[in-house]
C-alpha cells in the first residue's frame, strides 16, 4: 500500500488542477463522442525514469468498436528493463526492432481533438504520457479522458463502504458486466478490453443515450491532461 500511495502522491504532483472541460467537448453527449481506448506498457511504475515498452489503443462510437483502426507498437527501448521482457513475454530482438517512442508519441496526439481517450487508471498512463512530452521537449495537447477505474470507484461506492482488494482492477471490472475474460500484459489487448469495459458502463449509465460528457463530471471519471509552455494541468 505505501507504494501505490507513494506513486499515487508522485503523478499527482505532477499534474495542478484546472477547471473545466475544453468548450469543443463540454455539451457533447457520450452517444456522439469517438473514443480511442489507449493502455502502455512500461518497464517500471516510477514516472520519473520508467521506460515505454509498447503502446496499443483502438477506436470505436456508438455503433460498436473498428477493429481495423487497432495499433499495435513496440517501443525501442535500452537500458535497465527490470522485469518487463520476462512479464510480456519480450526478447532482446523484439525490443530492438520496435518504433522509436517519439514516432507513437506523435502518432497518437493526433486524437486529441477528434477523439475522448479511454484508460484504466488515467492517472498513471497520463501522467507517464506528460513525463514522455517533457523528455521530447513537445507539449501535451489538452487530452479529455475517460477513467474506467474511477468509473468503477463511483458505481462501488454506491454499494459497499470499503473496496474489497483488486476489486476495481480491470478483470474484476469486468466480471461484473459478465464480460469474458480477456488476455493481459499486452497494450492492445488491454485497451479493447477497456473499451468493452466503457462501453458496458456507459449503457449502465446511460441506457438512453443522452448524457453529455460534462453531466459525468460528478462520478469523478472525466480527466483532461495538457502541457503547454512547461504548464501542467490535470483539468477536472
Amino acid at each position: 500500500m505505501a507504494f501505490w500511495s507513494h506513486l499515487r502522491d508522485k503523478i499527482t504532483s505532477l499534474m495542478t488542477e484546472h477547471k473545466g472541460l475544453p468548450d469543443t467537448f463540454k455539451h457533447t453527449s457520450l452517444s456522439a463522442c469517438n473514443w480511442l481506448a489507449v493502455d502502455f506498457e512500461y518497464s517500471s511504475l516510477d514516472v520519473s525514469t520508467a521506460k515505454f515498452m509498447s503502446a496499443g489503443w483502438i477506436e470505436g462510437n456508438h455503433t460498436g468498436i473498428d477493429i481495423q483502426s487497432s495499433y499495435y507498437r513496440l517501443i525501442r527501448a535500452q537500458g535497465d528493463l527490470a522485469q518487463t521482457p520476462i512479464i510480456h513475454g519480450l526478447t532482446p530482438s523484439d525490443i530492438a526492432r520496435g518504433v522509436h517512442v517519439r514516432d507513437m508519441y506523435e502518432h497518437i496526439c493526433q486524437f486529441a481533438t477528434s477523439h475522448i481517450w479511454v484508460l484504466h487508471n488515467a492517472q498513471l498512463d497520463m501522467g507517464m504520457l506528460k513525463e514522455l512530452s517533457k523528455r521530447l521537449q513537445q507539449p501535451l495537447p489538452a487530452i479529455v479522458c475517460i477513467d474506467t477505474m474511477q468509473l468503477a470507484l463511483y458505481q462501488l461506492y454506491k454499494k459497499v463502504d470499503v473496496i474489497p482488494k483488486g476489486g476495481v482492477i480491470l478483470s474484476k471490472c469486468r466480471e461484473r458486466y459478465e464480460l469474458a475474460n480477456a488476455p493481459a500484459h499486452n497494450a492492445l489487448s488491454d485497451a479493447m478490453a477497456t473499451l468493452e469495459l466503457w462501453m458496458a458502463q456507459m449503457h449502465s449509465l446511460d441506457p438512453s443515450g443522452c448524457m453529455t460528457l460534462n453531466e459525468l463530471k460528478n462520478t469523478g471519471a472525466i480527466k483532461v491532461f495538457a502541457r503547454h509552455n512547461e504548464s501542467e494541468h490535470e483539468l477536472v
